[in-house]
């Protein structure tokens, strides 16, 4: 019966939390978007001006309005990796002609491909470009029964895999006081694991095999909440790991909840939750923004939910 119901519907009632109405359930989630959608006021005086800025996922969505909210902090330089250049250019093109003195460039980054993600770090770094912001918003949701050319679902590998990768390449690039910010979602807190199978000597096996065997991977659903987990559990570890090197990299996780964008497909019942239910793309913007520049030392290794620092 839920195959029938427009995507987001679809999860919610097809949820296994569903019955779970602590703050993490799938219903006060649905709830709190229109009562906490604004997301805390960016002070006045924050500029990026002389910093150089990299965001992912530009080309719709809260991943674009973000660019945009971005550029008018007036970064030196605004860099743009996205799989579909096209789209990327006209980004570009939109950015600059309401910044005509912001510079902005493109960068292929397809993050089905691990390959992509080192070629994308190796022009950054051919470039001598240094970072001072690293937004990994890219990420995506559908159903789709392929396998990506490195042996995993593109749910897991885009939301989680080559995402991490991409943060581990990109220390080396990052600045003293740099900031370095994962985009998750809270759908992790809904995740169900399966029974990892045995090896001959009984030892179970690595959790992401999970993620390269058909029979293992669960619905479109179970993917994309544990790579959204698995990318907050990192994000955690990191924090942990820059600390001990004593790095000066602020990590922050985030979520920009439910936004009214093009993730899920654009049908009218779909336009109708959102209108109903979703924050505006401009709220999910701001609050990528706010994790971005907010200060603070709970926010290193923190994770935003609706704007707030959480442990």
């Amino acid at each position: 019966m839920s195959a029938f119901l427009p995507e987001p519907l679809r999860m919610l009632v097809s949820n296994p939390a569903l019955w779970d109405f602590s703050s993490d359930g799938p219903i006060p989630y649905a709830l709190r978007q229109k009562f906490t959608g604004n997301p805390p006021l960016i002070s006045s005086d924050i500029s990026f001006a002389s910093k150089t800025v990299l965001v992912t996922g530009v080309t719709s969505g809260v991943g674009l309005e973000a660019a945009r909210q971005l550029a008018q902090l007036g970064p030196r330089l605004l860099i743009l990796g996205a799989r579909n250049l096209s789209k990327a250019n006209c980004t570009k093109t939109e950015i600059e002609q309401n910044m005509p003195h912001l510079t902005v460039q493109v960068a292929e980054l397809d993050l089905e491909d691990i390959s992509s993600v080192d070629r994308f770090v190796n022009e950054l770094n051919a470039n001598s470009i240094r970072l001072d912001l690293a937004l990994l918003n890219a990420g995506f949701f559908g159903h789709d029964d392929r396998m990506t050319d490195d042996g995993y679902s593109p749910l897991f590998q885009v939301n989680f895999l080559s995402t991490a990768y991409l943060a581990l390449r990109l220390l080396p690039l990052l600045r003293d006081a740099s900031r370095l910010v994962l985009v998750t979602s809270e759908g992790h807190a809904w995740t169900t694991f399966p029974d990892l199978p045995e090896t001959e000597n009984k030892s179970t096996l690595p959790i992401l095999t999970i993620f390269r065997e058909k029979k293992t991977l669960g619905s479109a659903d179970d993917q994309y909440y544990r790579a959204k987990l698995l990318l907050a559990l990192f994000g955690k570890e990191l924090s942990l790991r820059l600390n001990a090197a004593k790095l000066d990299t602020t990590v922050v996780i985030t979520t920009p909840g439910f936004c009214a964008s093009n993730f899920f497909p654009n049908d009218v019942m779909t336009r109708v939750i959102q209108l109903t239910s979703a924050r505006s793309i401009q709220q999910g913007g701001a609050l990528h923004i706010f994790a971005a520049t907010a200060q603070g030392s709970d926010m290193h290794g923190a994770y935003l939910r609706d704007g707030k620092p959480t442990r």
